[in-house]
């Protein structure tokens, strides 16, 4: 099917009608599992999708947002513009994003709907919430295994090219100046990581439903339940029921190996899964990665552990992490 047929089939397949109830704005960074994520949300009746609506890599949102420069989304004198296009993808008038009506959970008449997006508004996420009357849902995974599995980093410039640079400290500026000249990728990822992700942690809320892709990996139930409380979700089993259907973004970029691990093994080998990363990294290599993030003040992930700090695991409290960790050995 074309590009241009697969466009008109998205645009002419649903009919949108929100109904006050709140949208789901799911923020996170790329190769984090947010696929993955937005299709469980995806599962709640009378919702639709909206993947990647600021991403300047597809020419549709570049000509709905008349720009191709990533810091365009990082410039206040953009905000009206991101305002304008949000509105209209809440009120169904633009549907480009769309799900393809031949995935499962296709809906032909929508009421709500969950918006992914891993590129823009780092520094904007309760002007999102307060503006739209949104839901937020945040996702995180270890910089590590989210800068080796991804190939470009297109958000650096935009980070330190713009007033986003008012984030952060003179000192951390500095090394992120000079990172941003490397051409090792590993160290190119977790800055990117550490850019995108450090104003978010800093400012989220307790109304956000902060989730980490180890435990919606390993230990999925309170994630889910605090999903459906904080996002107002009626349906918290038909999720759990689809831990186990593989998202696109598996299917597509993800090797067999995680396909099976994630999808076709038994409970207790799925922490292989957060700890594979394990071996394309060395003990050096990793040391150097983790320092960048504390260059940034950022404890969620720290040497030597593939799993996020117990404030980061859902109940937050002390021990829970550790008796996760003890699941997974190192290679």
């Amino acid at each position: 099917m074309s590009r241009g047929l697969k466009h008109a089939v998205k645009t002419m397949s649903n009919v949108h009608r929100p109904d006050g109830r709140s949208n789901v704005f799911l923020f996170s960074t790329p190769r984090s599992g947010s696929t993955w994520l937005m299709e469980l949300i995806w599962t709640q009746p009378a919702f639709k999708y909206c993947n990647q609506p600021l991403s300047l890599f597809n020419p549709l949102v570049r000509k709905h947002l008349g720009t191709d420069r990533w810091e365009a989304l990082y410039e206040g004198e953009f905000t009206p513009t991101l305002e304008r296009y949000f509105k209209e993808i809440s009120e169904g008038r633009i549907r480009f994003a769309n799900p393809n009506p031949l995935r499962g959970h296709y809906r032909f008449v929508t009421h709500r709907i969950v918006i992914k997006e891993i590129h823009g508004c780092a520094d904007r996420i309760d002007w999102v919430r307060d503006t739209f009357n949104a839901r937020v849902a945040y996702l995180i995974r270890h910089p590590i295994a989210v800068a080796i599995s991804s190939e470009r980093f297109p958000l650096i410039g935009a980070f330190l090219g713009t007033a986003y640079r008012d984030h952060f400290s003179h000192e951390q500026l500095v090394v992120a100046d000079r990172l941003a000249k490397s051409d090792t990728p590993l160290e190119l990822g977790v800055l990117s990581w550490c850019l995108q992700n450090s104003v978010p942690l800093r400012e989220a809320s307790d109304d956000w439903a902060l989730v980490t892709y180890e435990q919606l990996v390993v230990d999925p139930a309170p994630v889910i339940h605090d999903l459906a409380a904080k996002l107002e979700l009626p349906a918290p089993g038909r999720m759990m029921d689809a831990l186990t259907v593989p998202s696109v973004n598996v299917k597509i970029k993800s090797s067999e190996e995680t396909q099976h691990l994630l999808y076709e093994t038994a409970a207790d080998r799925r922490p292989d899964l957060v700890d594979k990363w394990r071996r394309r990294v060395d003990e050096d290599e990793e040391a150097r990665a983790m320092d960048i993030l504390g260059t940034f003040g950022l404890d969620v992930y720290t040497r030597g552990d593939v799993f996020p700090a117990d404030w980061a695991w859902i109940p937050k409290r002390s021990g829970a992490g550790e008796d996760r960790r003890t699941d997974v050995t190192s290679p």
